[in-house]
């Protein structure tokens, strides 16, 4: 299978390169209520909340997330852009979304975690984004009203308003030690939260099984941004045989060619939907090209 470059997929954009980590390593200042003080591989300061294990030990180690992903969205994202983080966590994307998008960018952060979300803003405000960004305690769906976030303790960035499997919440807790509970959040559309937008430039999805309904929700802001940039994660098993191909072709209604992000920087073209349903796991780039 052909892996493309960034370059090759999106000829007016320049790969950013290797994310390296940060030279002091396992650095942190624990600041009590299970919040540590750390620095990102790019200088920048960031909370994280103990309470995690999934995202947390990365980012107090290396001071990094996800390296392909980082790669790819700090490729994407130019000064002036509008960045969209669906599924912010403690802020980790919006932090490099401001920094990418200065000057004259704009940066729309989602989290409905409670006890993340303080996290995530303070982080925004600590970097010196406050001015650029917009922070909503609220998870996205396809319509509006309330709806019940599972938290699993040890794995809260898995945290997800999606129905869960009684299968999966027993995992968690043999994992984790802890029991899962429920908390009503606020749930909003994104066409709703961003009608007076006239367009995005470059998104992040991670919603825990809950993409489908999140994108039928930002349908006409997607319409409205004809270069708009996604990448989301994509996991059939989580979403089931039946939702998952809904997803794909919903995207691909939208008019996204759809490419899977590689862990080291590159591309691969996704145009079987039988064999990506199929798949277990993918980190995905939806983009609009020129036929």
């Amino acid at each position: 299978m052909k892996h493309f470059t960034l370059s090759e997929i999106l000829p007016d954009y320049t790969d950013f390169g290797p994310i390296a980590e940060k030279p002091d390593r396992m650095s942190g200042v624990y600041l009590g209520e299970k919040t540590v003080f750390t620095r990102l591989w790019t200088g920048h300061t960031m909370m994280v909340y103990t309470g995690d294990m999934i995202v947390m030990p990365h980012l107090i180690n290396l001071g990094i997330n996800e390296p392909h992903i980082t790669r790819t969205l700090v490729s994407l994202t130019r000064p002036g852009d509008r960045f969209v983080d669906v599924g912010a966590n403690v802020g980790y994307f919006s932090v490099l979304g401001g920094w990418r998008s200065y000057p004259g960018g704009e940066v729309w952060s989602f989290e409905p975690n409670p006890n993340i979300y303080p996290i995530l803003a303070s982080n925004v405000t600590n970097n010196g984004f406050a001015h650029c960004s917009k922070r909503r305690r609220l998870a996205l769906s396809d319509q509006p009203g309330v709806a019940q976030l599972r938290i699993f303790k040890g794995y809260e960035a898995t945290s997800t308003i999606r129905d869960v499997s009684e299968a999966f919440v027993t995992h968690t807790r043999e994992e984790t030690g802890h029991d899962s509970y429920l908390v009503d959040v606020e749930v909003d559309t994104l066409d709703a939260q961003m009608a007076a937008v006239p367009s995005i430039d470059v998104m992040k999805i991670d919603v825990e099984g809950h993409e489908l309904s999140m994108i039928k929700g930002a349908v006409e802001i997607l319409r409205r941004s004809p270069t708009v940039k996604i990448v989301m994660e994509f996991v059939p098993p989580i979403l089931g045989a039946g939702p998952a191909l809904e997803l794909v072709t919903l995207i691909r209604s939208l008019g996204f060619t759809i490419y899977r992000i590689e862990h080291d920087g590159t591309f691969t073209l996704e145009d079987q939907d039988a064999s990506l349903v199929a798949t277990t796991f993918a980190d995905l780039l939806l983009i609009r090209q020129a036929s």
